[in-house]
């Protein structure tokens, strides 16, 4: 009886050590399996990267370079959107012409001389003719005003007639802004004197 206690002891520890075992296996399964779908994860993840790599290798690491291309694509759309609302008219360079004026020019008492100019402006929307038209008299007004200071000597050569283009542009731009004149060409340009 005492052999068949000791056996049974003997089978009890035996079954406790296997069950332990058993347990420990267990654990270790558990732990070998998760690392093996964590494994198994991270390979999927660089065969879709390798596959469709053109969308994850491309995308921007950083907010701001995010909101920089969204605003350039913005920027783009807009472009392209103006672009093919222009009617064809309005692409092709407009002139408008200014009645023939004739100016009394400066001479600080020295006789008189006169200054007879055909002035065409040049414009590159439709829209902008009827905003000339409108304010037609402010731009004579301005012109009238600039014209009866100069003498004629400010305007020899053409470098004078250069700075008088220049000077009745940035005026006249002045006097219709938002509306853009792009030239100021001289149709005729006679100094009596």
């Amino acid at each position: 009886m005492a052999d068949d206690n000791q056996a049974e002891e003997t089978l009890g520890e035996a079954e406790l050590v296997e069950g332990l075992e058993k347990k420990k296996f267990s654990g270790k399964k558990i732990i070998m399996l998760g690392g093996g779908a964590v494994v198994l994860l991270a390979v999927g993840f660089i065969v879709m990267s390798l596959l469709g790599g053109d969308d994850v290798a491309d995308e921007p690491s950083d907010d701001a370079e995010l909101e920089q291309l969204a605003q350039e694509a913005a920027d783009k759309r807009d472009a392209e959107k103006l672009e093919q609302d222009k009617p064809q008219e309005e692409l092709a360079l407009l002139f408008y012409e200014l009645p023939p004026q004739l100016y009394n020019l400066n001479t600080g008492g020295d006789g008189t001389s006169f200054l007879k100019t055909q002035i065409s402006l040049e414009i590159d929307r439709e829209s902008y003719r009827a905003d000339l038209e409108v304010k037609l008299p402010r731009i004579l007004d301005e012109f009238n005003t600039y014209m009866r200071e100069l003498r004629p000597s400010d305007l020899e050569g053409a470098a004078g007639v250069f700075r008088l283009k220049e000077e009745l542009l940035m005026r006249i731009n002045q006097a219709v802004a938002p509306t853009r004149v792009k030239d100021v060409l001289f149709q005729e340009f006679l100094i009596q004197g």
